[in-house]
């Protein structure tokens, strides 16, 4: 039988008294897994018993109804993720090849792309950068308490990506009338 050996005692250890103190906690562990309530022995049963029916242990997104505000949640984790990541990969591709921002935009220029394709390219850049914006607002809002019942929730999703879609193509019509006043 172990004894139980306090966690401030496998503090300021050697490997090998580490290692001894370890195989104590893990016995005093083991030895209590045994002692469950009915609550928990009745869920383990039930897992078990999921698990040797082949049905998933818990639900998959498919199961539920699509709704507006974890749509909306979710896109604001991903257009997060994907700016992070597209940041953080092209600083370090700048960084450490010979090529500079401004070249990349030029040899861009040089393909001659047709309109809508660089305008396609240009909303996929500043949708997700407006939406995030107007999105992390809108939950500040929801950190402060405003707007926070269904109604106003779904207003505000339906209006941040409504404004979004709006702002990101302002920005790509403005951009296409100063490249016909100005010619590179």
């Amino acid at each position: 039988m172990a004894f139980v050996v306090p966690h401030s005692r496998c503090l300021n250890l050697t490997l090998k008294q580490v290692v001894a103190c370890s195989r104590q906690l893990q016995l005093c562990s083991s030895r209590n897994a045994g002692a469950r309530n009915a609550v928990q022995k009745y869920g383990w049963e039930y897992l078990v018993r999921q698990e040797k029916s082949g049905r998933p242990l818990s639900p998959h997104l498919n199961i539920y109804k699509p709704q507006l505000t974890w749509m909306l949640s979710g896109l604001h984790r991903i257009t997060g993720c994907i700016m992070a990541g597209t940041l953080l990969v092209g600083g370090i591709a700048f960084a450490i090849t010979p090529v500079d921002f401004t070249t990349f935009i030029e040899f861009v220029r040089s393909l001659n792309l047709p309109t809508p394709v660089t305008s396609i390219f240009k909303f996929i850049v500043a949708f997700p950068i407006v939406f995030h914006s107007l999105n992390g607002i809108r939950f500040m809002g929801f950190d402060l308490a405003k707007g926070t019942d269904i109604k106003s929730v779904y207003r505000s999703g339906w209006l941040t990506l409504g404004v979004s879609a709006l702002i990101a193509l302002a920005i790509i019509i403005d951009n296409a009338r100063n490249k016909k006043a100005v010619k590179y």
